[in-house]
């Protein structure tokens, strides 16, 4: 088990505002992102020019809100790399936790 970085999420909104596509492979996520940017670009390329404009944006709200829920997942995942269970009472506490703050109970490496 690797240790996450946590992305920051305003910052990859931004840039598939800027170029679709390019705030998933920020985030990590290589073939949604370069997915996403051909197929902006080929409805960019058949689409009329008056239709530009609300097609980018909708797609941006999308994005966003996919965004917000891959981010919320990788949260979960950073947590759950970084916390134990305490054998004692079962609340979850840091890995590097040698006493439990919930209930006192002294933890060993056997324990955990």
């Amino acid at each position: 088990m690797g240790t996450e970085k946590v992305k920051n999420l305003p910052l990859a909104i931004g840039l598939n505002f800027l170029l679709p596509g390019v705030g998933y492979i920020y985030m990590g996520k290589w073939f949604v992102g370069i997915f996403a940017c051909l197929l902006i670009v080929s409805i960019y390329l058949s689409s009329a020019l008056l239709l530009i404009v609300p097609i980018w944006l909708t797609m941006n709200v999308i994005m966003a809100i996919d965004m917000l829920i891959l981010s919320k997942k990788n949260q979960k995942k950073i947590e759950e790399d970084s916390m134990k269970k305490c054998s004692a009472c079962a609340e979850l506490i840091q890995k590097e936790a040698k006493v439990c703050r919930f209930c006192g109970a002294k933890l060993d490496e056997a324990n955990a």
